[in-house]
């Protein structure tokens, strides 16, 4: 019966580790593009320069 006081924690404990799990994934998936670009600034200067296109009005 003293399982059930634990298996309420489980899926809390679950949960935080996936998010965990996500933020490391995207901060080496980052360094990974960095070492990939050569240039530390490079990636955040081809995001700030990037052309927006409204496409909303055309059909399609």
């Amino acid at each position: 019966m003293g399982d059930k006081h634990y298996s309420s924690h489980f899926p809390i404990v679950v949960d935080l580790s996936v998010v965990a799990l996500v933020a490391v994934l995207a901060a080496m998936l980052y360094l990974f593009g960095i070492q990939l670009s050569g240039q530390p600034t490079s990636l955040t200067n081809s995001v700030r320069d990037a052309a927006i296109f409204d496409t909303r009005g055309t059909p399609g």
